[in-house]
């Protein structure tokens, strides 16, 4: 049952819009991504903001008996989107995270699996979870240059087919649309 609602949320999720803002931004949050990485630290997150934005991201795509958010390094991809181009995004996310805390009396990385559930869920209209979850999608199933999706485990969760180049059929999904009867080779 966890696994079909993760499904669905994915599926809901590949159709968001947001894409299209950050396509002409991806090759300089690629670089930058790299580079802070490479360094071990974080160009604009604080290492507290970090552990909680990392927290958030685990719950919206959490670790079941597959790798979520936290392991694909969605953290990363967000701290480098925030420092460059969307850091207009920084203010929403620093009162966002303030709110959490407000409104639960504790950082939300101490809280139980539950109460960060419920707590997000009472959240979920706000622009602070609609962006944070935007980032954590687009971090853990972008190219990995881009800053996330650690060692391809995005692409992986979803069975996507990593190659230099494709041929239709592209796979099992459109094979009975593009099948003709011919072989090809």
């Amino acid at each position: 049952m966890e696994q079909q609602r993760r499904r669905e949320f994915l599926k809901l999720a590949g159709s968001i819009g947001g894409w299209t803002l950050l396509a002409g931004q991806i090759p300089s949050i690629a670089l930058a991504a790299s580079q802070a990485r490479d360094l071990g630290s974080f160009r604009t997150l604080s290492p507290g903001e970090a552990v909680e934005l990392e927290a958030v991201a685990a719950r919206i795509l959490p670790t079941t008996d597959t790798p979520g958010a936290r392991e694909a390094g969605a953290i990363w991809f967000i701290d480098q989107a925030l420092a460059g181009a969307l850091s207009g995004l920084r203010p929403v996310v620093t009162e966002g995270l303030a709110t959490l805390q407000a409104d639960s009396n504790k950082r939300f990385s101490t809280l139980d699996e539950a109460a960060q559930d419920e707590l997000l869920t009472r959240h979920e209209t706000s622009d602070f979870f609609g962006h944070i979850r935007f980032l954590t999608l687009a971090g853990t199933f972008a190219m990995p240059v881009h800053g996330g999706n650690r060692d391809y485990l995005g692409w992986q969760l979803l069975g996507f087919d990593h190659r230099h180049a494709w041929a239709p059929p592209f796979g099992y999904y459109d094979r009975k649309a593009n099948d003709t009867g011919e072989t090809r080779s």
